[in-house]
């Protein structure tokens, strides 16, 4: 598949995106080239178009359907699968803040809990007081994510770009 000038560099910045959000650089090129198809691709057909080998073109995708980003389709009559990718921005959005909480956050908030159990067991007040204060704020991150899950994809959307509105109404209170 050849792709134009500009969807090589919109694929290729995604992939360098990705890099500064802890993702392979690979896995998001791939993602960022099923994002701009318009129609469903094999592995061999990616790992042409991005000169990938196999190998990486297989475990990026795993990655991918793990974060619910990517769809796995059969054709009738043919042996290997086609992959396409969620379109919805606000839905993609969405999957990446509940994987990324389920990942890291849940370790993070278990980690300080054992630390600031640490920290009281030997009267630790200033290290006490910080794990507190990081709890906090991982408990928060964790419940505002939760949270976003429970509602509509629309909602998400509406409260995310409203957002810089709700924090100049909570100013004013």
């Amino acid at each position: 598949m050849k792709l134009s000038d500009t969807q090589e560099r919109f694929v290729r910045r995604w992939g360098d995106m990705g890099t500064r959000w802890g993702i392979p650089r690979s896995t998001a090129m791939l993602h960022g080239l099923l994002y701009i198809c318009d129609k469903a691709l094999s592995p061999e057909e990616i790992c042409e178009t991005l000169g990938l080998a196999r190998s990486n073109v297989s475990t990026s995708l795993r990655e991918l359907e793990d974060f619910r980003l990517v769809y796995r389709h059969s054709v009738p009559g043919e042996r290997r699968n086609y992959f396409t990718a969620e379109t919805e921005v606000w839905e993609i959005a969405r999957r990446i803040l509940e994987e990324r909480r389920r990942r890291e956050t849940e370790g993070a908030v278990q980690a300080v809990e054992e630390c600031l159990a640490a920290a009281r067991e030997e009267g630790d007040m200033v290290l006490t007081q910080r794990m507190e204060a990081m709890q906090e704020l991982l408990t928060a991150a964790g419940t505002f994510a939760a949270a976003a899950q429970s509602y509509p994809t629309s909602l998400f959307r509406r409260a995310a770009t409203m957002g810089s509105k709700l924090l100049g109404l909570l100013a004013k209170l």
